[in-house]
């Protein structure tokens, strides 16, 4: 129930305050020059004749943005990968080395215990 309560106490307040602060829509837009926004085209579409091609090289820059993309993760995958296995190579060598002493120690434990 507060929620609800809330909830359409906020709305009015929000609501009041959007009416009360809106800007008075008698005085026009000072500072834009009539027309300005129509002139804005964006450079892909200058030619409406040509529309398909521009479609169609636009299209084409992005595929070609893709393809450089992806041989850039490639790369760097294979990069990673390159690090971790040598990274996981040195390790199990490391443990390779250490195993040996372990089972040296062991046997010699062995034999003074027999002693």
């Amino acid at each position: 129930m507060r929620f609800v309560l809330g909830l359409a106490i906020g709305f009015g307040v929000g609501f009041a305050g959007a009416l009360l602060f809106a800007p008075d829509r008698s005085k026009g837009r000072e500072g834009w020059p009539a027309g300005a926004v129509d002139e804005v085209r964006p450079p892909a579409f200058e030619d409406d004749d040509n529309l398909i091609g521009s479609v169609k090289r636009a299209l084409r820059s992005v595929r070609e943005q893709v393809d450089e993309a992806r041989e850039e993760a490639k790369k760097a995958q294979e990069k990673t990968e390159r690090e971790l296995r040598e990274r996981y190579e040195r390790e199990v060598r490391r443990e390779m080395v250490k195993a040996p002493n372990v089972e040296a120690e062991k046997s010699k434990g062995k034999e003074k215990k027999s002693k």
